[in-house]
């Protein structure tokens, strides 16, 4: 849904020497603060890591005035490319009160460089419609299920208030659920060329992958190859994460995604992968398992033969590795003992055990806090019953605000509405964008359409056993539903013929149009 909320008048030449001069003036002005600040904390601090992060956090900010749609681009790249347990003096997510930070303030400054840079970009984008007097909205088909969703998150952020929660970790708490909105408003209205969606994908894979060799850096030299070391310095949802870097590498090759894509992530991957192997996260494996299979589908429409070739000889692959693999305490059994944990527990080693074990009781304790207040929940910074005793975690500050299990995490803080209002989101969500993949033409817009589908459905999957509304995965998140919401508005726009460079080659080609929704005859 495409709302037009004002047209570009024609200006003189007058106005657009003054709105030129305006422009620059804008420009001059922001290079000079940009210099005068790095002065400024160049004499304060002295040279340093810190002023280095000053400066490039203020380019970026230029960089945002300049394109709000490069406010995308760096939002995504930061948010992933860091990480708390292994970065912890990466600025990005944390707030300016974070001593550990190199972009520290002081211990008030309750926001985030995350914070800013939504904002920044926000106001790039209206203020750049303000000035060119042209207002337009697209919606998508996305917009209102979020809309409803975050009307139940003020609900639950307003009652937890209301009824004596705790205010610093109530807006800790729902601050993330924002970024999921205000992230799928602007990936749908600043994307406008297919090629945008490119960048934005290039932007995720990358930090990923830097991320990936940072972590293997941090496996070999600190933990020294101890995965019971290294397992729990990266974020819960980091794994998630590197899952789509995975099925975007897959999902590349099966719908012949640019050669440069193709190759670049492929010779990245085992960075990845060794660092994937190596978190140990049970429910990022099952995951992606899913995922691949599904991936699986789209590769028997795209080619019968390439399938037949491929998925039953892997298939029979997998068989025989889950079998041999079944007992093992090695690393290469991470991915069978995972499975081996869900699906016969009872054979679980004693520290899946024990992991299951806690997962039920916590069960229990939000299954009996829910039904104490089945429609409003308890709401944000209010903590759930603990009836059943669990074993000792206290080591994670908030585990009596974060249960493992996110889904219901939604019920206990924004009652039944919000949990209903989640359900329809996401599943409405994965509706959409497996329209759109079945729809796009092929190569990278279909790589990418089905790889935010399937982040979608892997985070949410994975959010039934573990902690996930964390402001990475939220915002990946929303830019992933702003992708599914509006790739196929932008793919069905005409684009322009790409004139000849040299008179000997082939007249160009128009680009390939969205393919028809299958009919039901």
């Amino acid at each position: 849904m495409f709302y037009q909320l004002g047209r570009l008048n024609e200006l003189s030449v007058n106005g657009r020497q003054t709105r030129a001069k305006l422009h620059n003036l804008t420009w001059q002005i922001g290079l000079l603060g940009l210099i005068l600040l790095s002065g400024l904390l160049l004499f304060k601090t002295g040279p340093g890591f810190s002023v280095v992060a000053w400066m490039l956090y203020f380019v970026g900010v230029l960089a945002i005035f300049y394109e709000p749609r490069y406010g995308l681009y760096l939002l995504v790249f930061l948010t992933l490319v860091g990480d708390s347990g292994v970065m912890p003096w990466f600025p990005f997510v944390k707030n300016f009160s974070s001593r550990e930070s190199l972009l520290y303030l002081h211990d008030s400054i309750i926001i985030s460089p995350l914070d800013t840079y939504l904002i920044f970009t926000l106001i790039s984008w209206l203020g750049r419609g303000m000035v060119q007097r042209k207002y337009s909205f697209f919606a998508g088909s996305l917009f209102w299920p979020a809309i409803a969703f975050l009307t139940f998150v003020v609900i639950g952020l307003l009652y937890g208030l209301g009824t004596g929660g705790s205010v610093n970790i109530a807006l800790w708490e729902s601050r993330p659920l924002f970024y999921l909105i205000l992230m799928l408003i602007l990936t749908s209205n600043l994307l406008e060329k297919r090629e945008h969606y490119s960048w934005l994908i290039w932007s995720a894979m990358l930090s990923i992958a830097i991320e990936a060799i940072h972590g293997l850096y941090i496996f070999i030299t600190e933990a020294n190859f101890d995965f019971s070391k290294f397992d729990q310095s990266f974020d819960h949802t980091a794994s998630i994460h590197f899952n789509t870097f995975i099925v975007f590498v897959v999902a590349a090759w099966v719908f012949r995604a640019s050669i440069s894509k193709r190759i670049t992530l492929t010779a990245l991957l085992p960075f990845v992968g060794l660092t994937y192997m190596a978190m140990q996260r049970r429910a990022a494996f099952l995951t992606l398992a899913i995922a691949l299979i599904l991936v699986s589908i789209f590769l028997l429409k795209e080619s019968r033969i390439a399938f037949s070739l491929i998925v039953p000889p892997l298939a029979a692959f997998a068989l025989v590795y889950i079998i041999v693999f079944w007992n093992s305490s090695g690393a290469l059994g991470l991915p069978a003992r995972a499975i081996k944990s869900v699906v016969a527990e009872d054979q679980a080693d004693a520290s899946d055990q024990s992991s299951n074990l806690y997962r039920v009781l916590e069960n229990a304790n939000i299954s009996f806090t829910i039904h104490t207040s089945p429609i409003f929940g308890v709401g944000f910074g209010q903590k759930f019953y603990v009836v059943y005793p669990m074993p000792d975690i206290s080591f994670f500050e908030w585990w009596e605000y974060f249960p493992h299990n996110s889904i219901m995490w939604i019920w206990l803080k924004m009652g039944f509405g919000g949990f209903g209002a989640m359900i329809f989101l996401v599943g409405y969500a994965i509706m959409t964008g497996v329209r759109a993949a079945w729809r796009m033409p092929g190569r990278d817009l279909s790589a990418i359409a089905l790889t935010a589908t399937l982040y979608v459905l892997m985070h949410f999957t994975f959010a039934y056993a573990d902690i996930s509304w964390d402001a990475q995965s939220m915002l990946y998140v929303g830019t992933m539903m702003g992708i599914i919401g509006s790739i196929e508005h932008v793919t069905s726009k005409p684009v322009p013929l790409p004139p000849k460079r040299w008179h000997w080659q082939k007249e160009p080609e128009p680009a390939p149009d969205l393919r028809p929704i299958p009919s039901k005859n």
